[in-house]
């Protein structure tokens, strides 16, 4: 298949693009970042722009993998409501990663973008399905540097360099990593048949509190992994100093982003990694 890639730089756009071009025609869509991969062909546009709209238009793609996103900022919502305009403008099958925040309970303008796209694509009349990835991770990729550092990998660091990690809160919120292969190797998977026209909470096999996610990258890099909690309040106040900061994000992180995978296992045959055992590629 010929594949257009939307945020093909990015940290899990560049991990998919690699896992892809095996099987796979790829183009990468990359606006601020540069993308240079062997056996991706990079595309740099703007998917705001209609010119650029015009333009991928008229690379007669099969689907599209629709990764890119912004998270921060108050222009963030209408920005990706304009590139999902973008792609619904192709006219043809769309896989969408959106995000296990669908379910939060508290209110929060990423929230309710991504919940928002879900529900244009899914009243678009193409084929569609959507993944919510919970917590992706995975090794660094060697001369590729995407825009914004992977929060795992900042994590590693001050596990590896610091006696004390930062903690949001209590840390007993949970998430459910998944190893970005795995993730990529559902997507891939799901354009074997045609689109299930359903959504797909993906993560892998355990879900971990905070601290736990810490202490396993702890033991894995044979450290002590010493927790200072501190209060939600402070860094919701630091967000307005900040630009690594979000209010809004930051009032929600204790919000637990559990993910069931089995119905995309079953559905794909892709197995869905624990932790523990992924952490590796980390260290």
């Amino acid at each position: 298949m010929r594949l257009l890639v939307t945020g093909g730089s990015s940290f899990v756009g560049a991990h998919f693009c690699r896992r892809a071009r095996g099987a796979h025609e790829v183009l990468a869509v990359h606006h601020t970042t540069p993308m240079a991969m062997g056996g991706v062909t990079p595309f740099k546009a703007d998917l705001r722009s209609a010119r650029d709209q015009r333009r991928l238009r008229s690379l007669g793609v099969d689907a599209v993998i629709h990764l890119a996103t912004k998270v921060k900022g108050k222009q963030a919502p209408d920005q990706n409501r304009q590139m999902m305009d973008a792609v619904l403008g192709l006219e043809c099958p769309v896989i969408y990663a959106s995000s296990t925040v669908v379910h939060w309970t508290t209110p929060t303008p990423y929230g309710d973008s991504r919940r928002e796209d879900e529900a244009r694509l899914e009243c678009a009349g193409i084929p569609w399905a959507t993944v919510r990835p919970s917590a992706p991770y995975g090794p660094l990729l060697p001369h590729h540097k995407p825009a914004h550092r992977e929060s795992f990998h900042t994590l590693v660091e001050w596990i590896r360099r610091s006696p004390f990690v930062p903690v949001i809160g209590d840390g007993e919120y949970r998430r459910q990593p998944v190893h970005v292969d795995d993730f990529s190797d559902g997507i891939l998977a799901l354009l074997r048949e045609p689109l299930p026209g359903r959504a797909f909470d993906v993560g892998g096999s355990d879900a971990m509190s905070f601290n736990e996610i810490i202490q396993t990258i702890a033991d894995a890099l044979g450290r002590r992994g010493r927790c200072l909690h501190l209060p939600k309040a402070l860094f919701v106040q630091l967000a307005a100093l900040h630009e690594n900061f979000d209010a809004d994000l930051i009032r929600a992180v204790d919000e637990d982003e559990v993910a069931d995978s089995s119905e995309l296992s079953q559905l794909t045959g892709v197995r869905f990694r624990p932790f523990s055992e992924g952490v590796r590629c980390l260290i």
